[in-house]
């Protein structure tokens, strides 16, 4: 499967929009040759993901909308209570207001700053592993400075009580394997700094208290490590989902084209040109012209029999590729409805300027060439057509039938005077029989919703 990037260009950390993040990662995937590593580590059963650097770049992104919003609502809260607690301390400590304000407001506030802006975008994680070891330290800083201005067993629980609060951070925030470790070593750094500036703890139990609180930021340590590979377990499962709709989906379009396209000529096929003409009379406005033109290759029996069935199917190419750029050319519809027969529908073309455009393709295609040593005509592939003009809405351009048999008879007409030619038909001449039309005009008018008579059909000679 190949993907195109993003219109805008922008990756997918500008934007909050996870669909966007997905349809990127499987364009940055499908170019870096990623898609045998995702499905390998798709099978993978292990706690433990391991991953390449480019895949893990491309899965963060995938969940970096997510991981943001932890982030930020973690440094948030953690700020809110340190607010918060203000007041609760003065009054433990009155004359440690100033210290207080400094840690609490102060402090915290710079860190809380510098780490929403880190978190801002995705970008190098070092910037935001960095931040969330400034912002945990700050925290300690702040438990230190209200601390050593309380003294005592006081000291002590405001240190243990930062610690275990920036603790949390070390399980919840969404950094990656190599800054959770740099965090907790940072955090148990300050922790033994805070112990050993405290007067009251002594050696032995500083040390004590380090060991318990370095295998607690451990086991935290290890817990975020199974949340990171269940979180990258859960973007490949988003990443290989999407993969799948999107297959089936290319499938679900390759299947619908091939359902309305002729696999010879690439033209629409007879039952998506019976509904192009049903969606035209029913969707222009009335009065305007409707050009219907029917094509037909001589000679193409003599063709297929002088030259072999290969030979039939590259006039049958050539005609198509000269329809299809007239159909872009010219906003028409084009379709083959036979073995050698076309039906081409022009919207607001008159009959003049319909003629013209018919006689175009007939001069291309004489250009090219193409040998056909059995026609009666000439010693080249020719064309026939039969030409009608109507104004949508009326007895005849509001009704199909009437408006593809009139085609019909005039290209019935060419070929009676002679082939390699043109005939134009008026809308308000008198129908006769022509033959080849029931099985097309049965399909435009089911497009329609409306029931068609059963009519008898011949092949035309």
């Amino acid at each position: 499967m190949v993907r195109k990037r993003p219109a805008d260009g922008g990756p997918a950390s500008k934007s909050s929009d996870v669909s966007l993040a997905v349809d990127d990662a499987l364009w940055t995937i499908q170019a870096k040759a990623l898609w045998g590593e995702v499905e390998a580590a798709s099978r993978t059963t292990g706690r433990l993901l391991m991953l390449s650097p480019a895949l893990a770049l491309v899965l963060r992104a995938v969940m970096w909308d997510e991981n943001r919003r932890t982030a930020t609502d973690w440094f948030w809260a953690v700020a809110a209570i340190m607010w918060l607690a203000v007041p609760f301390d003065h009054s433990v400590a009155p004359d440690a207001l100033a210290a207080i304000v400094t840690g609490h407001v102060g402090v915290t506030t710079i860190a809380l700053v510098l780490a929403l802006q880190a978190w801002r975008h995705l970008g190098s994680d070092t910037w935001q592993g960095m931040a969330a070891c400034l912002f945990m330290s700050a925290v300690m800083l702040a438990a230190f400075l209200t601390g050593r201005q309380v003294g005592g067993v006081n000291f002590e629980r405001f240190v243990v009580v930062g610690y275990f609060g920036m603790a949390t951070g070390i399980v919840l925030l969404p950094l990656s394997m190599r800054w959770t470790v740099v965090a907790a070593l940072a955090l148990i750094a300050t922790f033994v700094a805070c112990q050993y500036a405290n007067p009251a703890v002594g050696d032995a139990s500083g040390a004590l208290f380090t060991f318990y609180c370095s295998s607690i930021g451990g086991a935290l340590v290890w817990m975020r490590a199974q949340l990171n590979g269940r979180q990258m377990r859960a973007a490949l499962f988003r990443v290989t989902e999407a993969r799948s709709r999107h297959l089936l989906k290319e499938s679900h379009d390759r299947l619908h084209v091939m359902a309305f396209t002729d696999a010879l000529t690439g033209l629409r096929n007879r039952k998506a040109i019976g509904e192009d003409l049903a969606g035209l009379l029913r969707d222009s406005p009335v009065g305007e012209a409707l050009s219907v033109a029917m094509i037909d290759i001589d000679d193409f029996k003599r063709l297929n029999d002088s030259q072999g069935h290969q030979a039939g199917d590259r006039a049958l190419r050539a005609v198509g590729s000269l329809l299809l750029d007239f159909s872009r050319a010219h906003g028409a519809a084009c379709g083959r409805i036979g073995g050698e027969e076309f039906l081409v529908l022009m919207p607001r073309t008159t009959a003049d300027d319909a003629r013209s455009r018919i006689e175009v393709i007939v001069q291309d295609l004489d250009r090219m060439d193409i040998p056909n040593p059995g026609s009666r005509v000439a010693d080249r592939v020719t064309l026939s057509a039969g030409l009608v003009t109507a104004a949508t809405g009326t007895a005849v351009g509001g009704q199909p039938e009437l408006l593809m048999r009139r085609a019909d008879i005039a290209l019935y007409d060419a070929k009676k005077r002679g082939r390699n030619r043109i005939v134009t038909a008026t809308a308000s001449s008198e129908p006769t029989a022509a033959p080849g039309l029931r099985e097309l005009t049965t399909l435009v008018e089911q497009a329609r919703y409306r029931p068609v008579p059963e009519r008898s059909a011949g092949r035309r000679a």
